[in-house]
């Protein structure tokens, strides 16, 4: 599969300590989107499904899995794939953050298996393009037009989303520092002009 970025530890990014997952692609063109090299489809790497699902499977410390864009719905198959992996060593939550709706993701279901099969392992969805006029400062959506879908009861009592705050985390990938989470308008705003506007 193609990715953009990994994190083998965040805790900002949903319930309790997760691997984040950013994979590689997308169409959308959204304004103030934070993730812009993962837009391409010829960047990022080519990773191997099974390494990476190993490398998912061995922390102990982790509960499960965010994966987020790029687009995850781009690679249905493989993202599935790397889920279904994961799982056969560990039971592992899924949160994924799509630019497709909730009724869009349905239909292409109707027509396309990959993307039916994905589905089918999310336990939270959220759902909808980044609106950067709708950012409203709510904890793990970037605009109110997202909704949060509840695809199974694994987080139904957890109260981690919708709340009238954010975190963020920075990390030291290789020479990149790298911004994980959610930022609000003025800290994202505040992260481009410092690392993106030089």
């Amino acid at each position: 599969m193609r990715i953009y970025a990994t994190l083998s530890r965040t805790e900002a990014l949903g319930p309790y300590m997760r691997f984040a997952l950013w994979v590689q692609g997308c169409k959308r063109d959204c304004a103030g989107c934070m993730s812009q090299d993962a837009r391409s489809f010829d960047g990022g790497a080519l990773v191997s499904v099974k390494a990476l699902a190993e490398q998912i499977a061995k922390d102990a410390e982790t509960e499960g899995i965010t994966i987020s864009g790029g687009e995850p719905f781009e690679q249905p198959f493989a993202v599935s794939l790397l889920i279904d992996s994961v799982r056969m060593v560990k039971d592992a939550g899924v949160i994924a953050y799509t630019g497709y709706t909730m009724a869009q993701l349905i239909e292409l279901a109707t027509t396309d298996r990959n993307v039916k099969r994905l589905l089918g392992k999310i336990d939270i969805l959220i759902d909808g393009p980044y609106m950067e006029e709708l950012n409203d400062g709510l904890s793990l959506r970037g605009s109110s037009n997202q909704v949060v879908h509840q695809l199974t009861d694994r987080y139904r009592d957890v109260k981690c989303f919708n709340k009238p705050e954010r975190s963020v985390e920075l990390h030291l990938l290789g020479k990149e520092i790298f911004l994980a989470g959610i930022p609000g308008r003025e800290c994202l705003n505040q992260w481009k002009k410092r690392y993106f506007l030089k």
